[in-house]
């Protein structure tokens, strides 16, 4: 009789905090959606409806400013040096600088982690452990200072300034996402490359042909992470990429503007709003793969 009581009082508080932390979950939820409705409002308000009514609707005679976003993306541009001087960058070749650098360095950054999670997940020898200690330590041990000798190194080879030389940059395996695909394929029972070994399949076959498909979901769910992580980065390409803005850094460079007609807020959540659509159009294009859960098969018996 007291073993049941007490198991029912467990069940009673997990419940409970079940229940709290629902409630916690749903507020953060809705703190998050008011934020961006309030963003959206305030991005077609006048600068002094603003001041005068910060949270409300837009009015109060100004009426709803759509043309704040035709100022934005016209004013929305960064100077950078050349070589025959100084040239404007303006938005469309921002975001085509940002679709290049992004998608590049995301199928670089992927795809070498996840083949070489593959070599140390399948080839348990004796350097597969020192490869995954090496990302262990390099996840825990902070590495600062190496950016004077990156720059050198990236002149010297000529990498600087250019796109394939940021995508050979960035592909590594140092990371989360290794040890995601690591898990990933040690999941996968030996059974299935086994089985195409016997009927004449090589290494390169097994990965490509049964592996590769078998994690293809985790693949592109890191693979959209990844390219919306360096869709947002503006801090390697205003180092690596000086010729080269991405719209991230435009929209860096567009919050400091102090121009009158560019000085205020709605102003610069309009510019905002701008470089956020095509990662909105992104999420809504795979929001299962970001969102849903990562099956794999299994063997039947």
């Amino acid at each position: 009789m007291e073993k049941i009581t007490s198991k029912n009082r467990r069940h009673s508080s997990t419940k409970i905090l079940g229940i709290v932390l629902g409630i916690i979950l749903a507020l953060y939820t809705l703190s998050l959606f008011f934020m961006i409705a309030w963003g959206m409002m305030t991005s077609v308000k006048h600068r002094l409806d603003f001041i005068r009514n910060i949270i409300g609707f837009p009015g109060n005679g100004y009426g709803w400013q759509w043309n704040n976003y035709v100022t934005a993306f016209n004013s929305f541009s960064v100077t950078v040096e050349s070589g025959a001087g100084f040239r404007t960058v303006l938005l469309g070749e921002m975001f085509l600088n940002s679709v290049l650098y992004a998608l590049g360095c995301a199928i670089a950054s992927t795809t070498c982690a996840c083949f070489m999670a593959y070599l140390t997940a399948r080839f348990p020898y004796k350097f597969s452990k020192v490869v995954y200690a090496v990302v262990v330590v390099a996840m825990i041990v902070p590495i600062v200072g190496n950016l004077p000798s990156e720059i050198q190194m990236s002149r010297t080879f000529g990498l600087f300034d250019t796109f394939y030389g940021i995508w050979i940059m960035k592909a590594n395996f140092l990371g989360m996402y290794f040890l995601v695909f690591y898990a990933v394929f040690r999941s996968v029972p030996k059974d299935y490359a086994e089985a195409a070994k016997i009927d004449g399949a090589g290494n390169f076959t097994v990965l490509f042909r049964i592996m590769m498909p078998m994690v293809a979901g985790t693949y592109f769910t890191v693979l959209l992470l990844n390219f919306i992580a360096f869709w947002n980065d503006y801090q390697v390409p205003l180092i690596y990429l000086p010729t080269h803005p991405p719209v991230a850094l435009g929209l860096y460079k567009f919050n400091f503007a102090s121009s009158g007609s560019l000085s205020n807020v709605p102003m610069k959540l309009a510019g905002s709003f701008l470089v956020l659509l095509p990662v909105l159009v992104v999420f809504l294009a795979f929001h299962k793969r970001l969102l849903g859960k990562i099956h794999m098969g299994g063997l039947k018996e």
